[in-house]
């Protein structure tokens, strides 16, 4: 495994367990009749959702950058889906505890939404620095 990846998806299961034991912590303390069992779950599902894409970004480093580009916004708009489909799902499934699912995965999106743009913002900067390296010696 590529050490930058490692790096990412270590990032990723320290946000997840953050996101987790916050969320026990919250839900235990502040918000006891809110909790519902598929929370633990959801974190689940957004780390391997996440992990999987951040897999996929590492190959498409390699590509040339419009590819990448295009490979960046394809992987968004997928994740979007998917994520559309588990909320229609759940809602469907569980409409009792259906306001606190949308909230909580709301949160849980955005926490990992920033943590998606930072690992890309890092991974473009370290590109354009390898390419700027590569013309430099190549001059």
């Amino acid at each position: 495994m590529d050490k930058a990846l490692r790096k990412t998806l270590t990032g990723l299961i320290i946000l997840s367990l953050a996101l987790l034991i916050s969320g026990i912590f919250i839900f235990r303390l502040i918000f006891k009749d809110y909790y519902f069992w598929f929370f633990p779950v959801l974190i689940l599902f957004f780390f391997s959702v996440n992990s999987g894409f951040f897999a996929f970004f590492h190959k498409s480093l390699k590509k040339p950058n419009n590819q990448f580009i295009r490979n960046f916004m394809a992987s968004t708009a997928v994740k979007l889906v998917i994520y559309f489909l588990l909320i229609l799902v759940y809602m469907l499934a569980s409409p009792k505890t259906a306001i606190p699912f949308a909230v909580t995965l709301s949160v849980i999106y955005i926490a990992y939404t920033v943590y998606d743009l930072l690992v890309m913002l890092s991974l473009i900067k370290r590109r354009k620095e390898i390419n700027e390296l590569s013309d430099k010696l190549s001059n």
